[in-house]
């Protein structure tokens, strides 16, 4: 009905505050329960008091009161709800305004560029055709963004409009106070217990298996001996290099990445920054065979039509075998709010992190299934083969990014892009501190690139898991129709998993692992 409710404070750069939470006391009984604490926050800071009850009728009151200990300026402070994508896209929901009227309107399928809901006081929606949910909103004026622009599987529900301006000064000593009381009203269905066994099922038929890739690091120095040993024993489709064209010495520091780039002898997707107001010849490119692919971005890391109007004609006549892409650097979002003449593009492009609003790992997992919806709206609003690149855990550097939690996210990121249809999807950098390989060694993210290019499938045939939050699956088919399924346990418990056939496998903590 809600995946969650909760507190965000962000400053005037979108810098997410991090609560501390003190004197926390939890009373549940038999059919109700109450939580207290105190919180505080030191950039900027501030403290308050949260309280949560929940009641014998099924209803629950988050009230939530800050005051601020020093004057700073906010783009939003308050309350978050979170609605599932998955039982809500596509359903009818009752807007409810401050001024007492409504609206009928729908959870959007496709993503939403922009906000779906506006000026919301209460929202109310089927949870079951006998059962009605209702979620009520004191304290400031809220609206509904499509998180899933930034890859996140949610609707969120959240103060203050983003239509008011910002960022607002708040005065050292101003209080806040918001609550939100969720209530139902209709018959309630029987209670079943759930099963707690996670269970794999196919899902569709087979189909063709995204090229995938790796990123060429910004490092001020060569790749090493053992990183090109290493990197050879993979099978990647392209190296995403990304090159500023509004450098006055590009073209030096290209030749010499290339030479790098040469020496492990993998096809390049290349992605230019251009000033649109000047485009060179850019003739350097055709006498690099291993360049198949050009990305062409703006100074802002968009595409636009203009772009295009003075690109396309230096670049179609002297290399009309190059494939062209269009898009940005940038998340989907910026894709998805700047549109432009997808018929002179190849392909569209776009990244994804699903690290932008959130960062614990419950819901960096949560936020997988969002990917797939990203292609499905990209597909539909161009027409063309969508390019995921790159993928990212994190817009910034995480330790995570070298352990097996990284792993097993990826597998279950190349799941979903994969079975929404995704044609490239280009992953992290290749060597370096932020790359599969550091130091000359290994990471876990490096085994599973090795396994896919060991396994070298062709398809992939859509599989469903029954408890995604904690495990998924990826089945792969070679060409000989060989397949192999692949589990992914996003826990940090081990984990019973049952296969078609009643087999059982058991994976440790973060632990992924092929089943031929």
């Amino acid at each position: 009905m809600l995946r969650r409710i909760y507190v965000a404070i962000r400053d005037g750069n979108w810098g997410t505050a991090d609560i501390q939470i003190q004197e926390e006391r939890i009373e549940p009984s038999e059919d109700t329960f109450e939580i207290q604490y105190r919180w505080s926050t030191e950039t900027p800071r501030m403290e308050g008091h949260v309280h949560i009850q929940g009641n014998m009728d099924g209803s629950v009151t988050f009230d939530w009161e800050g005051t601020a200990l020093e004057s700073f300026s906010k783009n939003r402070v308050g309350l978050c709800v979170l609605h599932p994508v998955e039982g809500f896209r596509g359903k009818s929901v009752r807007i409810i305004h401050p001024n007492g009227e409504d609206t009928s309107a729908e959870f959007p399928d496709l993503i939403m560029p922009h906000q779906p809901f506006l000026t919301i006081a209460a929202m109310e929606w089927d949870v079951t055709p006998k059962l009605k949910a209702q979620i009520e909103l004191e304290g400031d004026i809220f609206e509904t963004e499509d998180q899933r622009n930034y890859s996140d599987t949610s609707y969120k529900t959240y103060a203050t409009p983003q239509s008011l301006p910002k960022p607002v000064e708040v005065e050292s000593g101003e209080t806040f106070h918001q609550r939100a009381t969720l209530t139902f009203s209709g018959e309630w269905p029987p209670f079943i217990t759930p099963d707690t066994s996670v269970r794999i099922d196919m899902a569709g038929d087979p189909q063709s298996i995204p090229a995938w890739g790796l990123t060429w690091p910004e490092l001020d120095r060569s790749i090493s001996t053992k990183e090109i040993e290493l990197l050879r024993k993979l099978t990647p489709a392209h190296i995403l290099l990304r090159l500023d064209l509004r450098k006055p010495d590009w073209e030096q520091d290209f030749q010499a990445t290339f030479e790098q780039i040469e020496k492990v002898g993998i096809p390049v997707q290349l992605a230019v920054l251009i000033d649109e107001q000047y485009v060179p010849s850019l003739r350097l490119f055709k006498s690099k065979p291993l360049i198949k692919e050009v990305i062409l971005l703006n100074e802002n890391g968009l595409t636009t039509s203009e772009l295009l109007d003075r690109a396309l004609p230096l670049l179609e006549s002297r290399w009309p075998a190059l494939q062209i892409g269009g898009g940005t650097n940038g998340f989907f979002v910026n894709f998805n709010r700047h549109p432009f003449d997808y018929s002179r593009v190849d392909f569209v492009s776009y990244s994804v992190t699903p690290q932008v609003h959130t960062f614990d790992e419950v819901s960096i997992i949560e936020n997988l299934a969002g990917q797939a919806d990203t292609v499905r709206t990209a597909a539909a609003r161009s027409g063309k083969p969508v390019y995921v690149s790159p993928v990212l855990l994190a817009p910034d550097p995480d330790k995570r990014l070298h352990t097996n939690f990284a792993a097993s996210w990826t597998v279950g990121s190349f799941k979903h892009l994969a079975e929404a249809g995704a044609a490239s999807v280009t992953y992290y950098e290749a060597f370096g501190p932020n790359g599969i390989l550091v130091d000359d060694q290994p990471t876990p993210l490096y085994q599973w690139f090795a396994f896919l290019s060991e396994f070298r499938p062709e398809r992939v045939i859509p599989s469903r898991v029954s408890q995604p939050l904690r495990c998924s699956s990826l089945i792969l088919e070679k060409g000989n129709k060989w397949k192999t399924t692949l589990l992914a346990n996003h826990t940090t418990e081990e984990l019973q998993i049952r296969l078609p056939g009643a087999a059982t496998i058991t994976l440790g903590p973060y632990e992924w692992r092929a089943v031929f």
